[in-house]
């Protein structure tokens, strides 16, 4: 039995999602998922705040469903890393140390949106770091991962076998579709079991149409299918979005016919 998941998820507990976190599990478990890594934003919580989401998580979570408590931390040249599965907060915007106080915690400490710093990772990190993400579905879109992501982990794992390439939602709402799922190879549901699937590389990352194995990733010929996909995206995203806003502006101006009183933009 597989287990599917979100990873990388923000509630009303950051400043920027849209769901409680009570009506965001509720939405998970209608579509079907059996667990969400959360990742609220440290800027947005205090200790007596922190202390609040943890005990959510917890009370949330059962046999059937877990919410895995995390934090998205802030550090030095707004570089982001994602602290899945801790219970504390710390104010340094020290990459290093954040990573040393996540992993103290037992979390997992991972790169998030790599294409936001231009594939760049401050020094050193590489080598204490448990994870990256090759595809965040909010800065790559949800319909193909990102090659140039895959391309630095791929630079930074040939020399630690053990890092995570992970995809991450990045949600702020749920929404009917676009969704980056991390499905794991195992029957228990448990923070422990999650974690140890993604390091031992028993896991997939999947949409509606692709399934993406860690193990797949040295494929050049896969890679290279990677990359020319993307490029179809985004030439389509760049073509599409000027079309839709001028059509809606069109739209916008057209005198409304009867009957379309209540129509939307």
């Amino acid at each position: 039995m597989a287990r599917t998941g979100i990873i990388h998820a923000h509630s009303k507990f950051s400043y920027d999602g849209v769901h409680a976190l009570e009506e965001l599990v509720a939405l998970a478990r209608r579509h079907g998922f059996d667990f969400i890594a959360m990742t609220e934003h440290s800027d947005a919580l205090d200790t007596d705040q922190m202390t609040r989401f943890v005990q959510e998580c917890r009370r949330l979570s059962d046999s059937q469903f877990l919410v895995i408590p995390g934090i998205e931390f802030p550090c030095i040249n707004d570089f982001h890393i994602l602290g899945v599965g801790i219970e504390r907060l710390t104010d340094s915007s020290d990459p290093t140390f954040v990573v040393r106080f996540i992993q103290e915690q037992g979390g997992l400490a991972i790169i998030a949106h790599p294409s936001r710093n231009g594939y760049k990772i401050p020094k050193g990190l590489e080598i204490v770091i448990d994870g990256i993400e090759i595809w965040n579905a909010r800065y790559d879109g949800w319909f193909v991962p990102n090659d140039l992501s895959i391309a630095l982990w791929k630079d930074l794992h040939r020399g630690r076998g053990e890092l995570v390439a992970v995809g991450g939602q990045d949600l702020h709402e749920m929404k009917p579709r676009g969704h980056v799922k991390t499905v794991i190879a195992h029957d228990e549901l448990s923070q422990a079991t999650i974690f140890q699937a993604l390091k031992d590389g028993r896991f997939w990352i999947s949409n509606s149409y692709l399934r993406l194995h860690p193990s797949a990733l040295d494929g050049w010929l896969r890679l290279a299918s990677i990359a020319c996909a993307r490029r179809i995206f985004l030439f389509a995203r760049s073509v599409g979005r000027p079309l839709r806003n001028g059509f809606r502006a069109v739209r916008g101006h057209l005198p409304k016919v009867k009957g379309d009183e209540h129509s939307g933009p």
